[in-house]
């Protein structure tokens, strides 16, 4: 606790300028675009490194650094933590998808799927071409038994990001528990 005390005071020092929607740089839309065209993960990857970049840039220090620590807290396994710095992005940055997006990993990893559901329709209110969201939201919906829902999730993902390995075999399965077999 004192360390997210001491992390909360350092940015409340910053400027509290609200973060932009990085979700509208104009960057995205050619990035997008070739991100479709990339059936391989080897041809995908750098595209949505770049793309990645984008959505996490914010012109918020406050945002930054809160952002940049809950990740950090997720990959020490302090998901508590995490998730303290993650409630202060999306209070302070609203419109900041991948705050929302971060705040349902850390949900879904502490198995509360409904809270996890409503940051991850968040995030694609925002970003309706968060292709991890999507399939995140996949995983969810599988997980509760909604596989018409997951199925959708996961086509939605696969049109936006049609390299994605795990999406693929996921909507497969579906697919096939859905409809059955057919010979």
């Amino acid at each position: 606790m004192a360390m997210f005390r001491a992390v909360l005071a350092a940015a409340f020092a910053l400027s509290l300028a609200p973060a932009h929607a990085d979700q509208t740089d104009k960057r995205l839309d050619e990035l997008f675009a070739a991100l479709a065209k990339a059936t391989k993960p080897e041809i995908a990857e750098p595209i949505e490194t770049e793309i990645w970049k984008i959505w996490i840039e914010t012109d918020s220090p406050t945002t930054e650094l809160l952002y940049t620590r809950g990740a950090g807290m997720v990959e020490a396994g302090d998901l508590d933590l995490a998730l303290e710095l993650l409630d202060t992005v999306v209070l302070l940055n609203p419109g900041y998808a991948e705050g929302w997006n971060m705040r349902a990993t850390i949900h879904a990893m502490r198995d509360e799927y409904p809270a996890a559901i409503a940051d991850t329709r968040k995030a694609l209110e925002l970003e309706p071409r968060q292709f991890m969201a999507l399939q995140g939201l996949g995983d969810l919906l599988s997980a509760l038994g909604d596989d018409k829902g997951a199925l959708k999730a996961y086509e939605a993902a696969l049109a936006i990001n049609p390299s994605m390995e795990q999406a693929k075999r996921q909507a497969d399965t579906l697919r096939r528990k859905i409809d059955g077999d057919r010979i």
